[in-house]
């Protein structure tokens, strides 16, 4: 079984719930108005660091998840366990500090605790911090001296360098490192970038590489296809920050890996760049999203880049590694948008939503079905060796005892109308996984079934996604007598 390789959106059990907190806004007034909420499961703000060989991650909603193989990933439930949106980690003179939006500064000896509060962040005469620490980053300089950058919305990114014996307390007084441009087209506010007149500037992230210091950020909201990362570049911690000339630095509108902002840029295995995001679902509520991750590098010009968001199959850190061609695998999508049979439909959801390449609708079965099947013929043989399952919970509500939990199927092949086999058996599964992706043996089909066999209580089966990966399969020549 192929272990060595990942798909975005990444896999991470037990989705936290999401936070109701957001709401649509009014043009003609920029106030807020809150519709009826309904519940959702959210990941995003991702804060990374990689220590002794693992990852740990860090998103907003529920700390924390570690991997080991760089594919996939456990959650180990930390205290504080949602200390506030947007939480970041920084390894600072042996010690790890956190901090989220309006939350205070804690320090531990591991990155996953125990933490102990030291206190909430103050200004150098000791008074409330000024702007409001939204979306914070605190950066460990070579040289041990300890910076914080944040900002969120029309203020633009702040900075300021704190005490490294007590990280709670500026040095300095905070200073603007930029705001927003409405001549950067990627960063006006909206799903097209229709309105130069706002945007959300937030997400800020410092990474030095080859002396010099690139300060990432993103724009010009979670919820739009069009939230992208971009970054200035300086010789100093602190500044003057020039906008770099390959700008924004990761952006894709469309398909199931959309929307990628606010993230984070960390060295990983044989030092090289990664970087993991926000990417937008937004169905339910504008806060639903999900995370990626992708190599990141420096251009023969200098610049930072991502080149992609990407949604297929791609090599594990360490495996690979090349930012400028790319990590794929060469797996690609044998059934997407390609007519498939389902064993019933709910009313306007429909067996293709699955295959449409379209994170804003699924496949539902009727509510009677008491074993949904789905069948993706392929058209052709294909080698067949990955497939990632997308589900959405619906009927999910928390305050009514409606809660996630383990969806349990098996994926099954055939060749030719001949009988069908068993390539994965997950009807025991005791996982949460709200986005799965497997990965077995190469087995030549020419179609796929999915039979779903168990569900939360309370919860309707359903799939945003359905993707089986391969490579078409080649047939061996025959052999000629002489």
């Amino acid at each position: 079984m192929n272990q060595q390789i990942y798909c975005n959106p990444l896999p991470l059990p037990d989705y936290p719930r999401g936070i109701q907190c957001y709401g649509e806004r009014n043009p003609a007034n920029h106030l807020w108005h809150h519709p009826t909420p309904r519940d959702f499961r959210e990941t995003a703000d991702p804060s990374v660091i990689y220590e002794d060989g693992k990852w740990y991650l860090y998103p907003s909603c529920g700390m924390a998840y570690v991997s080991e193989d760089f594919r996939t990933w456990k959650h180990v439930r930390i205290e504080p366990y949602k200390p506030g949106y947007a939480p970041t980690v920084v390894k600072h003179r042996g010690r790890f500090l956190l901090t989220a939006c309006g939350a205070p500064i804690y320090e531990a000896l591991h990155p996953l605790g125990p933490f102990r509060e030291i206190g909430k962040v103050a200004m150098p005469d000791g008074s409330r911090i000024r702007p409001g620490w939204g979306d914070p980053m605190l950066f460990s300089d070579d040289d041990d001296r300890l910076y914080a950058y944040w900002g969120l919305g029309s203020p633009g990114i702040f900075a300021a360098e704190l005490d490294p014996e007590k990280p709670n307390q500026l040095l300095t007084e905070p200073v603007k490192m930029f705001e927003f441009n409405p001549s950067h087209e990627w960063e006006r506010y909206g799903e097209w970038n229709e309105d130069p007149t706002i945007s959300y500037c937030e997400g800020s992230w410092m990474v030095k590489i080859g002396g010099r210091y690139f300060l990432t950020y993103a724009g010009p909201g979670t919820s739009f296809s069009t939230y992208a990362m971009g970054a200035y570049v300086a010789v100093n911690p602190l500044g003057p920050f020039t906008y770099q000339q390959r700008n924004p630095i990761l952006r894709q509108r469309h398909g199931l890996v959309r929307g990628p902002g606010h993230g984070c840029i960390v060295r990983g295995p044989n030092d090289t760049l990664w970087a993991f995001y926000t990417c937008c679902l937004c169905y339910e509520n504008g806060f639903e999203r999900r995370i990626g991750m992708d190599p990141a590098g420096i251009d023969d010009d200098g610049n930072l880049f991502v080149i992609d968001a990407t949604q297929f199959p791609q090599h594990a850190p360490g495996i690979k590694d090349h930012p400028e061609l790319g990590n794929s695998t060469g797996l690609l999508p044998c059934n997407h948008r390609k007519r498939c049979e389902a064993s019933s439909t709910a009313p306007g959801r429909d067996s293709l939503y699955c295959v449409d390449s379209s994170t804003l609708t699924w496949w539902q079965p009727a509510a009677d079905d008491p074993a949904p099947t789905m069948i993706f013929p392929l058209r052709a043989q294909f080698a067949v060796s990955a497939m990632r399952l997308w589900w959405r919970d619906e009927g999910l509500d928390y305050d009514a005892d409606v809660l996630p939990g383990p969806f349990r199927f098996k994926i099954e092949g055939c060749l030719k109308d001949g009988d069908w086999f068993t390539i994965v058996d997950k009807t025991q599964n005791e996982g949460d996984m709200l986005i799965d992706f497997l990965t077995f043996n190469p087995v030549n089909v020419d179609t796929v079934r999915l039979v779903i066999t168990g569900w939360p209580e309370g919860i309707r089966p359903a799939l945003i996604d359905a993707t089986v990966f391969g490579v078409r399969a080649v047939a061996a020549p025959e052999s000629e007598d002489n």
